[in-house]
């Protein structure tokens, strides 16, 4: 339908359902793309043992940087019809931003502290991905997430994210206290630039679809279709005739 837009019929995208527009298609290959990367993390959680914590961080990273392109993109070539989606679900989307900020941070944080290095810089890294998980002041805000409590389509996320933002608010907790009674390594009030991860990782590639090349169907009948003879003609005759004395 996009390229049969594109080359010049009368149907306007705007006649056309959202996810029928080229400039909207290509946005949402970018956001699939981000999904499948969150479900390849999601079964390297829940194998048994200890992950590897610095790919982790690197894949997340990866995944907030291709929800970020969605979202630019959108924005710059498809406004119109990002005009027609509902709003709740680019609230999601924002919300997703932030969590994979956050995990990146956290993921990147335990790389470093399994390393037993660094312990002041993971201290940091992880406080700083606490604040990526706190609501934010106000709509305009960069950091932090969408208010979940007054929004429908976040309500069902609430007790999920409390539990995270338990855990890593209990393991800050734990690692200040294990460094500042063993370790005495410094902590910097901010991360600096050249400790934080340049960028991350895009495991999946897009892969053109092609359509099956097969044989035209004809659309017309053959020319003699259409003809029938006197015997033909007679036939249907006498068995409408008949149908009329059986009724």
């Amino acid at each position: 339908l996009p390229k049969w837009v594109a080359r010049g019929s009368r149907t306007g995208e705007d006649d056309l359902p959202v996810e029928c527009c080229a400039d909207t298609a290509k946005g949402l290959s970018i956001l699939f793309q981000a999904n499948a990367q969150q479900m390849a993390v999601a079964t390297v959680l829940i194998k048994p043992g200890t992950p590897n914590y610095s790919l982790l961080a690197k894949l997340c990273l990866g995944i907030q940087e291709q929800l970020d392109e969605f979202v630019c993109h959108m924005r710059e070539a498809a406004f119109t019809q990002m005009a027609r989606i509902e709003k709740d679900f680019f609230i999601l989307v924002t919300f997703q931003i932030s969590l994979q900020q956050a995990l990146s941070l956290y993921f990147y944080a335990r790389s470093l502290w399994e390393q037993q290095s660094e312990y002041g810089l993971a201290i940091a890294i992880l406080s700083e991905a606490t604040v990526h998980l706190r609501t934010r002041d106000s709509v305009t805000s960069s950091i932090g997430m969408p208010d979940v409590g007054k929004n429908p389509a976040l309500k069902a996320l609430s007790n999920d994210l409390n539990d995270l933002r338990q855990h890593m608010g209990k393991l800050l907790h734990l690692w200040e206290k294990d460094n500042s009674a063993v370790y005495f390594d410094s902590v910097p009030q901010k991360v600096p630039a050249d400790k934080k991860l340049e960028k991350g990782i895009c495991m999946n590639k897009v892969e053109k679809y092609h359509f099956a090349d097969v044989d035209p169907v004809l659309l017309s009948l053959p020319e003699d279709a259409l003809k029938r003879s006197d015997s033909d003609l007679a036939r249907e005759l006498q068995e409408k005739l008949n149908q009329g004395f059986d009724d």
